[in-house]
């Protein structure tokens, strides 16, 4: 069984669980919609750093545990610091050492938008993405159909949240863009194998529309490699497993992100 198949089975079992605590009503109740101001940073440049998600999580499949001494919000706080556009939260508990409640600690300190990073495969998971504070979420084509991806998309808008779809193949990018998306993730990390391919991203996204923001995600660590995939087209990057393992988050943003 390749790891997102076991991740995704883990992850429906935990949701049914969760279904029986608190509701869609729970989650809307009371909570004004969010103001869709994640993609919109994106579509900006900059003319001193590359627009950076930066990524926080404990610990991941591939690497293991990536760093120890782990406080989510101070490492928010480096990350805005040093110049990240948007973060990036891994809430999936298991396989990531993630919370939800990680989403919300940050909002009440760090003021830039966040992603809410997990398996998403029901939409009570977009409630709650919702009710904890989420400015976006992630839709990984490779764990939805068609029809799951445009109700998610739908209902994501409808609560005034962003969405990036994350794709790994053309197959993915062609659905992609058949569904209408605003934003596409490039993964250059098989999910399945965890295996990364740096130069993936330069092949898929030579075939996005120009209107689509495009997002290069995973295997990067060098300052070179940023300049060489913003010429290919990258609107920004999402980094976190370089960044997670560095002594000093805020220099080692900082210096990773510099034009």
């Amino acid at each position: 069984m390749n790891v997102l198949k076991k991740i995704c089975i883990e992850k429906r079992k935990e949701i049914e669980v969760l279904k029986s605590k608190s509701s869609v009503d729970f989650f809307t109740k009371h909570h004004k919609k969010n103001e869709n101001n994640f993609l919109r940073l994106l579509k900006r440049k900059d003319k001193e750093k590359y627009n950076l998600i930066a990524e926080i999580k404990r610990k991941s499949p591939s690497a293991g545990l990536i760093r120890e001494k782990f406080n989510h919000v101070e490492i928010a706080l480096n990350y805005k610091n040093a110049g990240a556009k948007c973060l990036s939260v891994l809430t999936e508990k298991n396989y990531f050492g993630g919370k939800i409640s990680f989403i919300k600690d940050i909002k009440e300190i760090v003021n830039i938008p966040i992603l809410r990073k997990d398996f998403i495969i029901d939409e009570w998971q977009i409630y709650e993405s919702f009710y904890y504070g989420a400015d976006c979420i992630l839709l990984i084509l490779a764990i939805l159909d068609d029809t799951k991806a445009k109700k998610f998309l739908k209902l994501a808008h409808e609560l005034g949240m962003d969405v990036i779809t994350e794709i790994h193949d053309y197959e993915e990018l062609k659905r992609a863009i058949k569904i209408g998306v605003q934003c596409i993730g490039i993964n250059n990390r098989n999910l399945k194998t965890l295996e990364i391919d740096i130069n993936l991203f330069k092949k898929l996204s030579r075939h996005i529309p120009q209107n689509i923001i495009k997002i290069c995600e995973s295997g990067i660590s060098e300052n070179d490699q940023l300049k060489k995939i913003n010429e290919e087209g990258a609107d920004a990057f999402l980094i976190g497993e370089f960044l997670m393992k560095q002594r000093n988050i805020y220099n080692a943003t900082k210096d990773l992100i510099q034009k």
